[in-house]
């Protein structure tokens, strides 16, 4: 609903208990013209004693003026008698947080009620806070060194990979464990796929300086190799794209397999730069190993499958998971290990 309509046909009414104080009536002035504003609408500020107007006064005047439907914003901490008889009970509503028939003196109308406010994740936080500042505030507990703050992540994901696929080998488990820490989601350990060749053919690609093509920006700035290519921007890329219709991130693939040596793609989310590498398979370009993680719905876990099903050495995260920072993990992490291997 707009603001112009509920002008016409809607009020709301927030309703106080009420108070003979002036800063009482104060604050809550600031708070009724606080939801004014963020409502862009009229909000009248009623009491249900001591203080002028009384909410059955401002509902008279309302109904008298035509108004049919009615919000009464309940300013009130619990459920107590003011609320269950002398507001609600009143008006003979039952329901909070719904429209129902309300009876004021015989005349007919629609009012909602707006549960009081004790059960309000918010009003508690700011509780809580209030009462911290006399207690000297919370201590901080945050970590800041960064060295600590991966290290404690990744032995908390390694305790959830582990409840989840424990038996898993030492490069497996460190490697799935990066991908939960990459995304915060702890189902990732149940759709990562690692060939097993994987490690053999990484290992020996990059010990020779093998390039990578990264499908997207996000993608190449991630990786830690010194030999990393992204076609997406290049004026031909983008001119073949405009012309023929398809991505550019899927073009870019095609180039940077096409020429030069083979090249390892590290693909995080584009699902059609994918599907180029496996028509590039079929047409007998070399690839040695490939890391996947394109997010999806609709080409991405087909295509991801396809791969798998290829026996291709891989690291795919499954079905509709997946993002950039996947594939950088993975692929950084498989960086790691082989240079750690090389120096043991």
């Amino acid at each position: 609903m707009d603001t112009s309509t509920r002008g016409r046909d809607l009020a709301i009414v927030v309703i106080t208990h009420g108070s003979r104080r002036e800063t009482f009536l104060d604050d809550l002035g600031g708070l009724s013209d606080y939801l004014s504003n963020q409502l862009q609408s009229e909000v009248i500020l009623a009491h249900n004693e001591f203080s002028y107007p009384n909410w059955r006064d401002a509902l008279a005047s309302l109904l008298s003026s035509g108004m049919r439907r009615v919000v009464f914003a309940l300013a009130f901490l619990g459920r107590g008698n003011h609320v269950a008889r002398d507001v609600m009970g009143f008006l003979g509503v039952q329901e909070f947080e719904r429209w129902e028939e309300a009876n004021f003196h015989g005349k007919k109308f629609e009012a909602y009620f707006t549960k009081p406010l004790a059960d309000s994740q918010l009003v508690k936080l700011a509780l809580s806070l209030r009462i911290s500042r006399a207690l000297g505030g919370r201590k901080e507990e945050y970590v800041e060194d960064p060295m600590e703050i991966e290290e404690r992540s990744l032995e908390f994901a390694k305790e959830i990979v582990t409840k989840r696929n424990g038996g898993l080998a030492e490069e497996m488990l460190e490697l799935v464990a990066r991908l939960v820490y990459a995304s915060g989601n702890p189902e990732i350990a149940d759709v990562v796929h690692v060939s097993k060749e994987l490690w053999t053919v990484a290992r020996e690609s990059l010990q020779r300086g093998v390039a990578v093509v990264a499908d997207i920006g996000m993608v190449a700035t991630g990786l830690r190799w010194s030999k990393v290519e992204l076609h997406i921007r290049d004026p031909d890329v983008v001119m073949e794209s405009k012309r023929n219709g398809l991505t550019r991130a899927q073009l870019g693939m095609r180039k940077g397999l096409t020429e030069g040596g083979p090249k390892v793609p590290v693909v995080g989310n584009a699902p059609t730069a994918l599907l180029e590498v496996l028509r590039a398979l079929r047409r007998g370009v070399e690839v040695p190993f490939v890391v996947a993680s394109p997010p999806g719905f609709t080409n991405s876990a087909l295509v991801k499958e396809e791969l798998v099903e290829s026996g291709l050495p891989s690291i795919v995260v499954r079905g509709s998971y997946g993002g950039s920072n996947l594939a950088v993990a993975a692929f950084n992490y498989v960086v790691k290990r082989v240079s750690s291997v090389e120096e043991g």
